[in-house]
């Protein structure tokens, strides 16, 4: 019957667990606000008295039923790494040589589409008397800037003269 009494007790209710409440911190200024509490992380770590050791390497026993391992590629003697060394200085010195030759092309393609496009201005300055920086700008389908420069660049040259000081007053005349 003891038996019986101690199956039909009802298992003791643990009751409810209430964390414990943190008193609110006091703002120091007026926007200050609670945060909340930071947490640690806990990273698994080894003690400082355990160091890491390697793995020694698998026994010929062990690895009887398995293939052949690779073994790394030995490294190349100073006789063997010399001549590509000497190939490779050379293909850099031939790509920087194409590198130049292409530059000097290009600079000379911008000079020459530069140079057409003045004698394209003083074409239309033959044919008309004046020609103002926005014409320009129309004709050869250039920023205002390219345009002002192109005009700036003639009037270096002594080819054209301003006239005007600013704004759309100004017009470029052949001397």
């Amino acid at each position: 019957m003891a038996d019986e009494d101690a199956s039909q007790t009802p298992p003791p209710v643990p009751e409810p667990a209430t964390p414990p409440q943190e008193a609110p911190l006091a703002p120091t200024e007026p926007e200050a606000t609670v945060s909340e509490p930071v947490v640690e992380a806990q990273t698994a770590q080894l003690p400082v008295s355990e160091p890491l050791t390697p793995e020694p390497p698998p026994s010929r026993e062990a690895t009887a039923g398995q293939s052949e391992p690779i073994s790394p590629a030995p490294e190349p003697t100073p006789a063997q790494s010399a001549p590509s060394l000497a190939t490779s200085n050379a293909s850099q010195t031939d790509t920087r040589q194409v590198a130049r030759e292409r530059l000097v092309q290009a600079r000379a393609s911008i000079q020459e589409r530069k140079q057409k496009r003045l004698d394209k201005i003083m074409e239309i300055l033959s044919k008309k008397e004046n020609i103002a920086s926005d014409e320009v700008e129309k004709l050869l389908h250039v920023s205002d800037a390219i345009a002002t420069r192109y005009l700036s660049a003639l009037e270096k040259e002594g080819k054209i003269r301003q006239v005007g000081k600013t704004g759309m007053a100004v017009v470029y005349t052949k001397i």
